[in-house]
């Protein structure tokens, strides 16, 4: 009976260890094979300028050169470095552009990833970018947002985001029934007299908080001045920000006051907005203003004189960028979560579901402005922050705004009186 038992484990083992063979030969010599048609590509080693962090550099190299080739279902597979035979990326961590620039005219770079769009957008116009002239990248940049990729004056590529992350709004539905409020679509939305008088009920439609060193508030202030305009824009700010709204220290302490209902909404980078979800998923909404949805991303460019190698090397890496990283690293890998894609056709993700929405109501503003928003930037958030954060402003803004809507429930004014008074809050004296 015992040899009888013997026998049929070994019978076992030896199907078991056949069939394995078989699967291996289908499977991983195929990878082999593929990994020899690698060989046939140059070997290439790149110098990449970034403002990442040390871990984004770590980490994404430690994706790139071993971890995209881990064991899957029992089979190995080449790394992304393997395939694309890239044997090196060196990140030289620098945040000043006038540096970048320096490194892209004089070719001692290969590359860039990271800045923000206005820095990007100076790079290219001043020459520090090489054009991307690569029919692959052409064809997938097809379909990616025009907010998310740049141009030089002759209108060639120059840079194309990798991903984005939107800034959303946080919405508490319980605070809005408590109210008797519709969700709003925009920020003009919240200038309607059924907003603005919840401050007579005691109410806070928004959690703000102020604008130095906060991106999601001053990219809001500048979205706003930009669509709408420096006097009406200063308006919204002022109502919004300023007079029906609560003073939150930062974007911690309004996502909290959001999600335990002393406030209708916030703005939020992605990430944070979906943590406070994830947690009251019943109350709380992830909503895109309309056709105001502010957002940051990392652009991917190439040096102006990089080499001939480092061209191809980086025209290798942004394909990978394109193609298989938009669905296996960005929204999927520990660090990386809330990252968007900016294509991503077969990734998996559920938070995947967000990035149509997003993309459609994404808002940027014209380059042009965005160059001189840039330069304004100071004065814009020392007005920002005074309107915002000064007690004795809030207090003023308050007690105006609160007389107006007053004036229009008691039938005072009509409504186009009581738009015409907010119209002239907060605009700045010449």
């Amino acid at each position: 009976m015992k040899k009888n038992m013997v026998l049929m484990v070994v019978a076992i083992i030896v199907v078991l260890g056949i069939a394995l063979m078989a699967i291996y030969n289908v499977t991983v010599s195929p990878g082999r094979q593929e990994e020899s048609e690698v060989k046939q590509l140059k070997p290439v080693s790149l110098k990449i300028m970034t403002t990442w962090s040390q871990w984004s550099c770590d980490d994404f190299n430690r994706y790139f050169f071993a971890e995209s080739g881990m064991p899957r279902v029992g089979v190995i597979l080449p790394s992304a470095s393997m395939r694309l035979n890239i044997t090196n990326i060196s990140f030289v961590r620098i945040e000043d552009p006038k540096i970048w620039k320096a490194a892209g005219v004089n070719g001692s770079v290969d590359g860039f990833i990271g800045q923000n769009r206005y820095n990007i957008t100076i790079l290219c116009r001043e020459g520090a970018l090489h054009p991307i002239d690569d029919p692959e990248i052409l064809a997938l940049a097809r379909d990616v947002p025009e907010f998310l990729k740049g141009y030089t004056d002759d209108g060639r590529l120059c840079w194309i985001a990798m991903f984005f992350v939107p800034y959303t709004w946080l919405v508490n539905t319980d605070y809005a029934n408590k109210y008797g409020l519709e969700i709003p679509n925009s920020w003009t939305d919240l200038l309607k007299p059924e907003y603005v008088a919840t401050i007579t009920r005691g109410g806070n439609l928004v959690a703000a908080y102020p604008v130095t060193n906060r991106a999601p508030m001053m990219n809001t202030v500048n979205t706003l001045l930009s669509k709408y305009g420096w006097e009406k824009g200063w308006t919204l700010i002022s109502v919004i920000f300023g007079s029906i709204s609560r003073l939150e220290v930062g974007t911690r302490q309004a996502r909290d006051s959001v999600s335990f209902g002393r406030a209708l909404l916030t703005v939020l980078e992605f990430g944070d907005a979906y943590t406070a979800y994830s947690m009251f998923p019943d109350k709380l909404q992830i909503l895109f203003p309309r056709n105001e949805t502010g957002f940051w991303f990392t652009p991917i460019a190439i040096a102006a004189r990089a080499s001939d190698d480092g061209l191809e090397g980086m025209y290798r890496l942004i394909r990978w960028v394109l193609t298989e990283a938009q669905d296996m690293m960005f929204l999927n890998r520990t660090g990386w979560s809330f990252y968007i894609p900016v294509l991503g056709y077969n990734n998996t993700n559920p938070r995947i579901i967000y990035r149509d929405p997003a993309i459609a109501n994404l808002y940027a503003p014209p380059v042009n402005m965005e160059l001189m928003l840039g330069e304004a930037a100071p004065a814009i958030a020392l007005y920002g922050d005074t309107i915002i954060a000064d007690q004795d402003v809030r207090e003023l803004l308050k007690m105006v705004v609160n007389r107006i809507v007053e004036k229009y429930i008691n039938g005072e004014i009509g409504l186009e009186e009581y738009y015409k008074y907010l119209d002239m809050v907060g605009q700045p004296v010449e």
